[in-house]
C-alpha cells in the first residue's frame, strides 16, 4: 500500500499553566511578540491587496480602453467588438511565461497552496510567490480573467507572513500564526470584512480556534482592515438594500435553495477536475504556456456574448444584489461565469474562486425567487435576497468553509435579517457537497498531487 505524508500540526511552546503549582496563565508571553509581528504583517499585506487592485485597474485600462488610468472601470464598458476575443489570450500568454520558467505555484487560485505550505512544508513559502502572484494576477484579471483577486490575494499575504516568520527565525507553529495572519490581512483588506477574513485563516489555514493564534490573525486582520477603509473609505463594497423575510414559511425556499446551490457546488467541483485533466493531456509542448492562451481564447468568445463575465465582474454583483437585471439575464450570465472560470482556470492560469462564485450563485438565486414568486407570490420577498444567500452557498458548499460565507454575506449586507436564510442555505449546500464530493475545491488539487488532508 502506497503511503501519504501525513500532516505534521507543530506543538506550540508549553504554557506556563501547565506548569505545577502555577495558575491563572492561560496565553503563553510569547503571543505578545507574535502580535505586534502580525500588526506589521497586517499592514504590508494590506497595502499589497491595494496595491494588486490598483494594478488590476490599470491593466484593465490598457487592455479594453487604451489609456493609462488607475481609475476603478470594468472591461463589461468596452467597445471593442469582435476585437474583445483577443485581450484575454494575451494576459494567458504572459501569464504562462511567468508559471513555465518562473514560479510553477503561480498556477491555480491560491488558496491550495497556501495550505500545502501549512500542512506539509512547514509553513514555508519563497520569495518569489510574494512578488509574482500579484503581477501575475493583475495580467489575468486585467486581460479579462474572470477570476476574483482574493485568492491570490490570500496567497500573496501568507507569503508575506511566511518570509517574516522565516527572517525572525520563530518556530514551525508560529510562522503558521503569521502566514494564516497575512492570509487573513488579504482577505480582510480586498472586501473590507474583517470577520471572514479571521475565518479564511480559521477554517482553512490554521485547523484550530485558540487565542494563541486567533488573537495575532484578529490583530492583522482589523489593520488590513483599516488600510482599505484609509484608501476606499467605510462604503460597502457591494450595497444592498435592507432585506426582509415575509414569514418563517420562506425559510423552506431557502433550504431548496440551498440544495440546488449544492448541485451547483459540486459541479463546479467536478468540471474544473475534468478540464485539468482536458487541458494536462493535449498533445502540445510547454503546456504551462499554451494552455492558458487557449483557455483565455475561449474566455474571449464568451466574453464577446456575455462581456459580464470578464474581470471580477463587480458590477455585475452590484446589479444582482439590487434587482436591475431580469431573470434570463441571471441565468444567461451566471451559466456564463460558471463556464469562463472553470475554462480559465483549469487551462492552468492565476485567479481567485471567491468573488466569481458569487455571480455564478447570485444570478441562479436571484433566478430561482423569480419563477417561484409566479407559484408563491405571498412567500417570496425580494429577488435580491436570494441571490445574496445563494452567493454564500455556493462557496460555502464547494470550499467546504461554511462559517466564512455566512459571515462575509452577512458583513457584506450589513442585515440581520439575512442571518437566518444565511445559515439555513450554506449548511444546506455544504452538507449536500460533502455528501457527494469528498473534496473541496481547495482541497481536490492537493489530494491529486499525492497529499491526504484530513
Amino acid at each position: 500500500m502506497a503511503e501519504f505524508p501525513i500532516p505534521e500540526i507543530a506543538a506550540a511552546p508549553e504554557s506556563q499553566s501547565n506548569r505545577k503549582g502555577q495558575f491563572g496563565v492561560a496565553l503563553e508571553p510569547e503571543v505578545i511578540r507574535i502580535s505586534i509581528f502580525a500588526l506589521g504583517v497586517g499592514l504590508v499585506a494590506g497595502l499589497v491587496a491595494q496595491g494588486l487592485l490598483e494594478l488590476i485597474h490599470f491593466f484593465t485600462n490598457l487592455f479594453f480602453y487604451g489609456k493609462f488610468s488607475f481609475a476603478d472601470v470594468y472591461p463589461a464598458g468596452n467597445h471593442l467588438g469582435l476585437w474583445v476575443i483577443l485581450i484575454p489570450p494575451i494576459g494567458g500568454l504572459l501569464v504562462g511565461i511567468m508559471i513555465h520558467f518562473w514560479e510553477p505555484t503561480l498556477k491555480g487560485h491560491g488558496t491550495p497552496e497556501a495550505m500545502e505550505s501549512v500542512l506539509f512544508g512547514k509553513s514555508r513559502m519563497r520569495l518569489r510567490v510574494a512578488i509574482l502572484k500579484p503581477l501575475a494576477t493583475a495580467l489575468a484579471i486585467g486581460t479579462g480573467g474572470p477570476f476574483g483577486a482574493e485568492g491570490p490575494i490570500i496567497q500573496t499575504g501568507a507569503a508575506i507572513g511566511s518570509l517574516f516568520g522565516q527572517a525572525v527565525g520563530l518556530s514551525p507553529y508560529y510562522r503558521r500564526v503569521l502566514l494564516a495572519a497575512g492570509a487573513a490581512a488579504g482577505m480582510a483588506a480586498t472586501f473590507a470584512a474583517p470577520l471572514a477574513g479571521i475565518l479564511v485563516a480559521v477554517e482553512l489555514l490554521l485547523f484550530e480556534l485558540r487565542a494563541r493564534s486567533f488573537i495575532p490573525v484578529a490583530f492583522a486582520a482589523v489593520v488590513a482592515t483599516g488600510v482599505r477603509n484609509h484608501f476606499s473609505g467605510w462604503a460597502p463594497l457591494f450595497p444592498t438594500p435592507a432585506f426582509r423575510l415575509t414569514s418563517m414559511k420562506e425559510l423552506w425556499l431557502f433550504a431548496v435553495l440551498g440544495l440546488l446551490m449544492g448541485v451547483v457546488g459540486v459541479a463546479m467541483i467536478r468540471v474544473l477536475v475534468w478540464l485539468e485533466d482536458f487541458f494536462d493531456e493535449l498533445p502540445i509542448k510547454h503546456r504551462l504556456i499554451w494552455c492558458p492562451v487557449i483557455g483565455a481564447t475561449i474566455l474571449g468568445g464568451i466574453g464577446y456574448f456575455y462581456p459580464q463575465v470578464l474581470g471580477t465582474s463587480y458590477y455585475t454583483i452590484r446589479d444582482m444584489l439590487n434587482d436591475r437585471l431580469t431573470a434570463g439575464h441571471l441565468a444567461g450570465i451566471s451559466v456564463a461565469k460558471f463556464w469562463a472560470l472553470t475554462i480559465s482556470l483549469g487551462s492552468g492560469t492565476t485567479g481567485g474562486v471567491f468573488a466569481p462564485s458569487l455571480v455564478v450563485g447570485g444570478g441562479l438565486g436571484a433566478a430561482f425567487a423569480m419563477g417561484a414568486q409566479h407559484l408563491f407570490p405571498s412567500v417570496v420577498s425580494d429577488p435580491a435576497f436570494y441571490a445574496l444567500v445563494a452567493m454564500a452557498a455556493v462557496f460555502g458548499g464547494m470550499a467546504r468553509a461554511p462559517f466564512t460565507s455566512i459571515v462575509f454575506l452577512f458583513e457584506l449586507s450589513h442585515n440581520p435579517n439575512a442571518l437566518l436564510p444565511l445559515i439555513v442555505c450554506v449548511m444546506v449546500s455544504d452538507g449536500f457537497v460533502r455528501l457527494c464530493s469528498r473534496e473541496s475545491i481547495m482541497t481536490i488539487k492537493l489530494v491529486r498531487r499525492g497529499r491526504i488532508v484530513l
